[in-house]
């Protein structure tokens, strides 16, 4: 028997102060009420605004 996952990817981008590291971990706990569950992090050279932060996220479905 296969789990069927589907992915997600959430952007925060840094400010003029850094990371809102509230804001993050509140948008984190919210998707995690969700069932969404970050399996990694990615600091993207390309493709991105430079010091953009994505979380990839998996959840059951």
């Amino acid at each position: 028997m296969t789990t069927s996952v589907e992915h997600k990817i959430v952007t925060f981008g840094l400010g003029w102060k850094g990371f809102d590291h509230a804001e993050m971990e509140r948008r984190l706990n919210e998707l995690g009420r969700e069932g969404w569950e970050a399996v990694n992090i990615l600091q993207p050279s390309v493709g991105a605004a430079p010091g953009d932060i994505l979380v990839l996220l998996k959840r059951a479905r």
